[in-house]
């Protein structure tokens, strides 16, 4: 029998490269741990400019159209249903095409890098709008539009729906194919650190633009759009070109074996919409994005009805930031140890509670300096449960969803959210003209998006309870594998 001292060494599990440094891998990419640092330094870059640009811009709209003449309808079809219009048709086709795409830059570079500069300059020319309207009248008071005649407000209006149009055209690409980036490029193990990280950055921008930007977005409009314009292009072309994508498998036949669009569809519409796990969590996620197509009111409700300043708001929203981060930890912790699933459930039933304190307003005004303190107490008494949610809801989908066919499940879930949203959306629009037009209720009527939020919310909670009830079916948090679709 050897002895123990002689034994050779157990070998080393880790994968080393020739000077002895660990190696790690996401598929046939390669990593030192300096590489995986530079990877989620390149990957946050692109974050800050994209959060910024897609999740804190869209505030102002709302305002800049009200101050232009726009009707709630229209300023709610501008923000809402024309964005989700394009994610219906665009978001399959876009997801898919890029799934099977192989090109010597990768599968999803490609597509991220040409949208960039359409995204950025459509951001420009929506700073440069008056310009574009003096263009287009000549400077005159009205023009005539297609045998229409316009006033120059309504012509601006019509120029920043084209391109908003078109911004949203590009920006497919961005809200789609850069999360499925992450699953390509980042090594499993470090998958959960990367998106804490990742989201904390995306907290720190948004509390840069609510401190620094927000409250002064209105007079600087110009100046604030043609800067985010370029400092996307700069910030999303930079990412593009020091991430780098590995090699891929030849993509996956349609399942009839046939090549072409119709038989591509076929296979989408069979493997997505055939179980109705998937259909509990379609659903789900339909009827909370409709919840929240009234929120493009939320700003008008905040300045106008509750007598909230924009520095008041964006005070706010900077320190809720801070607590966030704070909390953001904890939160994936409570969420990694309970299951997405879990946390996700409860959290979205107290969440209805946030939701329904806010009714209050529909009721009694407390004037603005009472209006503030309660709508501060709201949002910090509510922050933890907030950033709970949010902790669990990206776990969730990846949890719930085929790892292999990602990007196609998640456009699937897109798809059907983008077609209830693009009707919501217009018609959360026409609820509020008809609350000013019928009951003439004037600002008043601004206060009724949480009843319009509380409302869808209950439909969105039945489908979550069916959701988790079938999730417990099929293996719970030990043993899930999300269903097979033939």
């Amino acid at each position: 029998m050897t002895s123990p001292s002689l034994q050779p060494p157990a070998p080393d599990p880790v994968e080393r490269d020739e000077r002895g440094r660990k190696i790690f891998r996401a598929g046939s990419l390669k990593y030192t741990g300096f590489g995986i640092f530079t990877l989620f330094l390149w990957l946050i870059w692109g974050e800050f400019f994209w959060t910024v640009l897609d999740q804190n811009l869209p505030t102002i709209m709302p305002l800049k159209l009200k101050e232009l003449g726009a009707t709630d309808t229209v300023n709610a079809i501008i923000n809402k249903s024309l964005a989700y219009a394009v994610i219906f048709v665009f978001a399959p086709i876009v997801s898919m095409w890029s799934d099977r795409y192989r090109s010597r830059f990768g599968r999803r570079i490609p597509f991220l890098l040409w949208s960039t500069p359409f995204v950025g300059g459509c951001l420009i020319l929506i700073g440069l709008y008056k310009e574009l309207t003096v263009l287009a009248t000549g400077g005159a008071e009205t023009a005539v539009v297609f045998g229409l005649t316009l006033s120059a407000q309504a012509v601006s209006i019509w120029i920043i729906a084209a391109l908003m149009v078109g911004f949203d055209f590009a920006n497919i690409f961005a809200n789609t194919i850069y999360y499925y980036l992450f699953n390509d490029v980042v090594p499993q193990q470090f998958m959960s650190r990367f998106m804490s990280v990742f989201r904390m950055v995306g907290i720190l921008s948004g509390m840069i633009y609510s401190k620094l930007i927000f409250p002064h977005s209105m007079e600087h409009f110009r100046t604030v759009f043609v800067l985010a314009g370029i400092g996307y292009i700069v910030g999303f072309t930079t990412m593009c070109l020091f991430v780098k994508e590995g090699e891929y498998p030849p993509p996956e036949k349609p399942a009839d074996g046939r090549p072409g669009f119709l038989s591509t569809a076929k296979t989408f519409f069979r493997e997505c919409f055939t179980h109705r796990f998937y259909w509990y969590l379609f659903l789900m996620y339909t009827f909370q994005y409709v919840s929240f197509q009234a929120g493009v009111f939320a700003i008008l409700r905040n300045t106008r009805s509750l007598g909230l300043s924009l520095q008041q708001l964006g005070n706010i929203g900077f320190y809720a930031g801070f607590l966030t981060l704070a909390l953001l930890y904890p939160a994936g912790w409570l969420a990694d140890k309970y299951h997405p699933v879990r946390v996700y459930l409860v959290t979205s039933f107290t969440m209805f509670l946030f939701v329904a304190a806010q009714c209050i307003w529909v009721f009694k005004d407390f004037g603005p300096e009472g209006n503030f303190w309660l709508y501060a107490a709201l949002t910090f008494g509510f922050l933890p449960i907030i950033t709970l949610q949010g902790a669990a809801e990206a776990p969730l989908l990846m949890k719930l969803l085929p790892k292999d066919k990602y990007g196609q499940f998640a456009s699937a879930n897109a798809m059907v959210r983008a077609f209830a949203v693009i009707l919501a959306g217009a018609l959360s629009g026409v609820f509020f003209d008809m609350l000013d037009t019928v009951f003439h209720l004037g600002d008043w009527r601004y206060r009724y998006y949480t009843v319009w939020w509380a409302a869808f919310m209950i439909p969105m909670l039945v489908f979550l309870s069916l959701l988790y009830g079938q999730w417990k079916i099929l293996g719970g948090p030990k043993n899930f594998q999300p269903p097979e679709t033939q």
